[in-house]
């Protein structure tokens, strides 16, 4: 062992080398690498120096990878996908369970949790979250997660339970509901929606609020978030009306932050689970933590 020497490229162009072949195109490696397209370019090139050979064609679109390119990126693959296991195993070795949820999920409704689930567990195994855009959960899965968090209409075929029913109605401070109020029978103009600025991917919206409820049409929109919390937060600092998703709003709803629209709450049968991957069927800590979290959530069970 001691005599093994390894003359590799760096790791950088190693990286910047497998994005522009998976993704076709070295201002898209950039991006996910988040660096810029010069310096991609400039990984790209020095390993063509070291190899005396191009590793792309250049002049097709998109960018595809030469003879000698494709050579080389299987066998880097493969050697990555070891790499890949080899982690792994590590990971499981040290009963790790990691969760992926957004950053909305991971805020609301787990880190008040944390500690309940991290004591339920032992200390034998160690409880990790990673947040990621909620559309981005699922290519999450791949860095070897063990439960992530989804909604659907339909319950995942995996072992999974119920975190919570989808559930909205509008919430703001006193002063802002009484304006709502007011709103509807006439005698004000309505207060300002509160709305998220990106996809809700599955989430309802004001817009599902106003199709049911259609004293709220034509209500308009104030202010965007990039984060529920956020909302939340802003909802709290009388910016407006914000729409409220049950078991994620309570929070601020018990501590008197914010208060309902005396109506009743929304839903259309969507429902948030939390599910086992592949990897979590296969680590007894995660499934161990998946009925955990059943306790922890006791008003989301099927």
């Amino acid at each position: 062992m001691s005599g093994r020497k390894y003359t590799l490229p760096s790791f950088n162009a190693l990286a910047a080398f497998e994005a522009v072949a998976r993704l076709q195109g070295f201002a898209r490696a950039a991006e996910e690498l988040n660096t810029s397209q010069p310096a991609i370019s400039r990984h790209i090139r020095n390993l063509e120096i070291r190899f005396g050979t191009l590793l792309f064609d250049r002049n097709s679109s998109p960018v595809r990878l030469t003879g000698k390119g494709q050579q080389f990126y299987a066998g880097m693959v493969q050697g990555l996908d070891v790499l890949q296991d080899t982690v792994r195993d590590l990971a499981r070795s040290g009963n790790l369970v990691t969760l992926v949820c957004s950053h909305s999920v991971s805020h609301l409704l787990l880190m008040p949790r944390h500690g309940q689930l991290r004591k339920a567990l032992g200390p034998e195994a160690d409880l990790r979250l990673l947040t990621a855009e909620y559309n981005l959960t699922r290519s999450a899965i791949d860095t070897g997660a063990d439960i992530v968090f989804e909604y659907a209409q339909v319950p995942p075929s995996e072992a999974h339970v119920v975190v919570c029913e989808e559930e909205i109605k509008p919430v703001g401070t006193p002063e802002v509901i009484d304006q709502a109020k007011g709103a509807l029978n006439g005698a004000c103009a309505p207060p300002p929606l509160l709305e998220l600025s990106n996809d809700n991917y599955g989430w309802m919206n004001w817009r599902d609020w106003q199709r049911a409820h259609p004293g709220f049409g034509g209500w308009q929109v104030g202010e965007q978030f990039d984060s529920y919390v956020y909302l939340l937060e802003a909802a709290a600092a009388g910016a407006g009306l914000g729409l409220g998703w049950r078991s994620f709003a309570d929070p601020y709803l018990s501590r008197g932050s914010l208060v309902e629209m005396p109506v009743s709450w929304h839903s259309r049968n969507t429902r948030l689970y939390a599910k086992l991957t592949r990897f979590g069927r296969s680590n007894p800590a995660a499934q161990r933590c998946l009925g955990l979290l059943e306790a922890a959530f006791p008003a989301g069970r099927d």
